[in-house]
């Protein structure tokens, strides 16, 4: 499936959301029933029907055509429920990179909450800003960078809308969810958006 840009009547402003996607055993879905790395996978959902064209990763192997139902355990079903359109751009070791485009940081909350639902685990790989019609890039966080304990603490954040100014979540709530003291979480955090900050300023043509 291709990549979803703006359209000229949407918002001038939105978010591309890399996250990585581990279902679990009982994730039924013909992109996972491959047992093969794949390195791209075009779908087509309409109604309750899903087909899938996926490539597997090992050379000059045939490109593997398969159907799924859509159903409320699924991705397609999910990202639907936001207005977006998953990329799945390969599956390696039995995790899913997929990619989609939102308008803002309350819908990256609520997809992966409910992705969350449905699968093993979601992690938030990188956050883009993009600009226009044509999804320019303006500017990149690459969460990676981070080490496992800033990385959690920082998507629980965002996740929880600790940024969003209408969400009323405090910092007492995350370290309570995270069992740790305020000030570690506050330390977490302060850390997290340095690294973040100082890559995204040293990036070049930002």
């Amino acid at each position: 499936m291709s990549r979803s840009a703006p359209s000229d009547d949407g918002p001038a402003r939105r978010l591309r959301v890399d996250l990585d996607v581990v279902p679990d055993s009982e994730f039924a879905c013909p992109i996972t029933d491959v047992d093969a790395d794949v390195d791209g996978v075009r779908i087509n959902a309409v109604g309750n029907e899903c087909n899938v064209d996926i490539q597997p990763s090992e050379a000059e192997a045939p490109m593997i055509r398969a159907e799924g139902e859509v159903s409320e355990d699924c991705l397609c079903y999910v990202f639907k429920q936001f207005d977006c359109v998953p990329h799945v751009r390969s599956v390696e070791g039995g995790t899913m990179a997929v990619s989609t485009y939102v308008d803002d940081r309350a819908a990256v909350r609520g997809l992966v909450e409910s992705l969350r639902d449905v699968v093993a685990d979601v992690t938030l790989a990188r956050l883009t800003i993009v600009d226009g019609p044509n999804a320019t890039e303006q500017a990149t966080f690459d969460l990676s960078a981070l080490t496992a304990k800033q990385r959690e603490a920082l998507e629980l954040a965002v996740v929880r809308g600790y940024f969003d100014d209408d969400v009323d979540t405090s910092l007492g709530d995350l370290a309570d969810e995270l069992s740790i003291s305020k000030s570690a979480l506050s330390q977490r955090i302060r850390t997290a958006q340095s690294k973040i900050v100082t890559e995204l300023f040293d990036a070049p043509d930002v």
